[in-house]
């Protein structure tokens, strides 16, 4: 589907995060007519993973910039309406754009999305692609109403490898922004704009992954255990574990070539300065790389790893015991 449009269409940019970045520096080095960019406010970022303050960006290149927490408030639908955009770029953001602001640029608005749609369609998607269930692609889309259906306008795949992260798929994913705005914005500034349908036949949904979803279940295969700690890494919240009550995030992981060892699951069943730490799996040792919590050389020999419901609630039990017969003696 071809549209044309305005040569050197007003382009405003929302995003929150280190695609929203890599967009607004291809529209600047494309030389697009930015007139404003609305970025999330720090303060609103806490459970934003990746997220990326776009001020000084924006500013630097004396691009208008105002901050948003809502970005559907009717502060914000004013501002843009005020900046009478063609185009409106909303990458990076998990708010849902309203009608509100939905109208407002003239010849619609522009989406991402990191897989390859119509296939793997909401959010989580990283974790998804890392756990190999939908392909990964930088996706750039006219929106609609629903959620990322709208006709492609630029699409670029990445392949994720076998000891990818969270970390490096975004790198990659970054790279992929890149290449799919560098073939797209030379026609987009002489107003050419031109999209394709999705084959809505093939659409597919990616359910909700919440930061509770990275729970190591040490009943899992090595295998599948590392693959979750590849898909929770940074810039996302992590795969964890417990050491009694004490948490500890597994950022980096392998799995063990170590073959000689078996333990209970769980348990650790090598801890020394050469070999590292290797805790016992439903199938295989797994080797912990780096850790968040406690320092690794405190792991021992023995410790086991996971919360054990029945151990911790007799503890309880037990400190609630001392408390009361103190209370009745008297005691503080």
């Amino acid at each position: 589907m071809k549209n044309n449009i305005v040569e050197n269409p007003r382009v405003i940019l929302i995003g929150s995060v280190n695609s929203s970045r890599k967009t607004l520096e291809k529209l600047i080095e494309h030389q697009l007519h930015v007139v404003a960019v609305l970025g999330l406010q720090p303060d609103a970022a806490e459970n934003v993973s990746g997220y990326y303050d776009l001020k000084e960006l924006s500013e630097s290149n004396q691009i208008p910039f105002q901050y948003f927490s809502k970005v559907n408030d009717e502060v914000h639908v004013d501002f843009v309406k005020s900046k009478a955009p063609d185009l409106v770029f909303v990458v990076g953001l998990s708010q849902m754009i309203r009608e509100s602001l939905l109208s407002v640029p003239k010849y619609g608005l522009v989406g991402y999305h990191p897989t390859r749609l119509p296939e793997g369609r909401g959010r989580g998607a990283i974790a998804w692609i890392i756990l190999g269930k939908v392909q990964g692609a930088a996706s750039f889309f006219k929106m609609d109403e629903g959620m990322d259906s709208g006709s492609i306008w630029s699409q670029v795949n990445y392949d994720v490898q076998e000891n990818d992260d969270a970390t490096t798929v975004v790198q990659q994913i970054l790279k992929a922004i890149e290449k799919a705005l560098d073939a797209v914005l030379p026609d987009l500034k002489k107003g050419i704009f031109i999209t394709r349908p999705q084959d809505e036949s093939k659409a597919t949904y990616l359910g909700k992954r919440n930061p509770e979803d990275g729970l190591i279940d040490w009943k899992q295969s090595a295998s599948n255990i590392h693959q979750l700690v590849r898909a929770t890494a940074k810039p996302l919240p992590g795969a964890y574990t417990y050491l009694g009550t004490k948490k500890i995030i597994v950022w980096k992981s392998s799995i063990s070539e170590v073959t000689n060892h078996l333990g209970v699951i769980g348990r650790i069943v090598i801890a020394d300065e050469v070999l590292g730490v290797h805790v016992q799996t439903g199938a295989g040792l797994l080797k912990l790389e780096q850790i968040e919590g406690i320092e690794i050389e405190a792991l021992k020999v023995g410790n086991t790893l996971g919360f054990n419901f029945e151990k911790e609630f007799f503890k309880l039990s037990d400190r609630i015991e001392i408390i009361e017969n103190q209370l009745k003696n008297g005691k503080p």
